[in-house]
């Protein structure tokens, strides 16, 4: 069985939804620092346990010292307010053309100000608020596994995308079909068809979706299992 890769990943920011990331991505074996510019703040994430650093985010200097160019997969930008996101993406986009910039908006206005100074991807808070107050209307059993797992405390599952290869077992398969259950005790949420775009298409959606090469499923359940499914697809 292959073993996963953890990513390098950087969290600048020390709010409670830095904290939150950071912790959900150390449980789920992710090699995560964090920094920040409040001393006291900084000292409280130690004790808490966190690997933290006292930086002036404002400086390039500082910021290269990080590893931007050479040591870090992904780099997410959570400071505490809008304009000192954007002013963190340019610089970090400046210093690290290709380095996957994540980061996070309360509006449409600042999402687009986030996308044009270089994040790779922008997250809305309430928007994930929103999907998860439907989801619990309309998909009980999807929301109650999302609670455990994306949002919860259960580090034995995990969610994950898979991409399909070329004449394996899911290429061509259906995606109403698709039962992963019996030989992997997996449930599938859905899949990415490139040719639409990043948009998940759910397993539920009444249009029948045809898997194709590239598309991305997603699925949830136990470590071991999603291994094993990669496994047999490579």
């Amino acid at each position: 069985m292959s073993v996963r890769e953890s990513h390098r990943v950087l969290v600048a920011g020390t709010s409670a939804v830095a904290q939150e990331v950071a912790r959900q991505l150390r449980e789920r074996g992710e090699q995560v620092r964090m920094v920040g510019a409040e001393e006291e703040r900084v000292e409280e994430l130690r004790q808490l346990g966190f690997e933290v650093e006292l930086v002036n985010i404002g400086d390039d200097d500082e910021l290269l010292a990080l590893g931007l160019e050479n040591e870090l997969d992904v780099f997410f930008s959570l400071l505490g307010n809008d304009a000192d996101n954007v002013f963190l993406v340019i610089s970090v986009r400046a210093l690290a053309p290709n380095l996957p910039i994540v980061s996070i908006s309360e509006s449409e206005e600042t999402r687009k100000r986030l996308v044009a100074a270089g994040a790779t991807k922008v997250i809305d808070p309430y928007q994930i608020s929103g999907y998860r107050i439907y989801e619990w209307m309309h998909r009980p059993v999807i929301a109650e596994l999302m609670e455990q797992t994306v949002f919860g405390h259960d580090v034995d599952l995990e969610i994950a995308e898979i991409r399909v290869p070329a004449g394996s077992f899911l290429d061509g398969e259906y995606l109403d079909h698709l039962s992963l259950g019996s030989r992997y005790n997996l449930v599938v949420l859905g899949v990415v068809d490139r040719d639409y775009g990043d948009r998940l298409i759910f397993a539920t959606h009444p249009k029948r979706h045809r898997i194709d090469k590239n598309d991305v499923i997603v699925v949830i359940g136990e470590c071991e299992a999603l291994e094993r499914l990669r496994d047999d697809l490579s």
